[in-house]
């Protein structure tokens, strides 16, 4: 027996989902991350069927934020894997991985704040961009043995939090230099 092919959804329903994240976003952006369902419903123009409909919880919402916000990053990952030097394709992901921008960055951690799941679901998202290129630059002894892709995130949000485009430069190239397994 074979299951009957699924339907495309109805342009209102993918309407409806956008607006949802949309007014998500920019309602945990302006009002923190304790907002209710309803208030993310209300700011969207529909109701609370419509938005658990969508999403059964609101950590499904959250998640779907957050991969959401994860999007230029996975795409500087994938170029990464693209480039033939280990220690090129780590240090584009290192400078270029934390794709945010400061309002997005700060989206990103209220939103990891919400719940337990959110905030592995949130650390799951930027180790699995990191861990491939950490993983490849490790294993051609570019990166040094003791650093984990979780180590290479925290770094990258601290680069991030300097206050100055040069600053956080500096940031990530003294970082670079003591990573690299060379250096070690």
């Amino acid at each position: 027996m074979t299951a009957a092919p699924q339907r495309a959804p109805r342009k209102d329903q993918v309407r409806n989902r956008r607006r949802l994240l949309d007014a998500a976003r920019l309602a945990f952006a302006e009002q923190g991350p304790d907002l209710s369902i309803e208030a993310v419903a209300r700011a969207a123009g529909v109701g609370a069927t419509t938005f658990y409909r969508h999403f059964p919880t609101k950590d499904d919402l959250v998640g779907q934020l957050l991969e959401d916000l994860a999007g230029d990053a996975r795409q500087v990952a994938e170029e990464a894997a693209a480039v033939p030097d280990d220690w090129d394709a780590f240090r584009a992901v290192f400078t270029r991985g934390c794709a945010l921008d400061g309002e997005g960055l700060r989206l990103f951690d209220a939103l990891c704040k919400t719940s337990a799941h959110a905030a592995e679901q949130g650390q799951a998202i930027a180790t699995s961009l990191i861990a491939p290129a950490a993983d490849r630059a490790r294993r051609a002894g570019r990166l040094r043995q003791d650093v984990t892709a979780e180590d290479v995130a925290a770094l990258m949000r601290m680069a991030d939090s300097a206050s100055t485009p040069r600053q956080r430069d500096l940031t990530r190239e003294v970082m670079l230099a003591g990573l690299s397994g060379e250096a070690a």
